[in-house]
């Protein structure tokens, strides 16, 4: 749910924009992998490892598992520059989605 919810306000476009991709074969969306990885981490992954275990024993929520080597390149390609822009998309994103009108629960409120 919150991978879909990361996909529907458009933070996995967002960070798609800011992140390294390719077409080459077996290349995995970095931005798809990050977005596994933060759900991974919610859901209680203290490691790579348990991140990657996680994906694996839960594939109906997550879709395929993103390896612990894949999220580990990943990071490791998160330079000063790259954060910061992904700051921006989180700036972005989180403004749009504060900026939804919620409906009141009653006809009260």
């Amino acid at each position: 749910m919150l991978g879909r919810l990361a996909d529907r306000v458009g933070l996995t476009r967002g960070l798609a924009g800011v992140l390294p991709s390719s077409t080459s074969a077996g290349w995995r969306g970095r931005a798809g992998v990050l977005v596994q990885l933060a759900v991974a981490m919610v859901l209680g992954a203290r490691s790579l490892l348990e991140a990657e275990q996680l994906q694996l024993h839960h594939q109906g929520l997550f879709g395929p598992a993103a390896s612990d080597s894949t999220m580990r390149r990943l990071l490791a390609e998160l330079d000063d520059k790259t954060l910061m822009k992904i700051a921006k998309v989180r700036r972005r994103v989180r403004q749009h989605v504060w900026m939804l009108e919620v409906p009141p629960r009653c006809g009260v409120c």
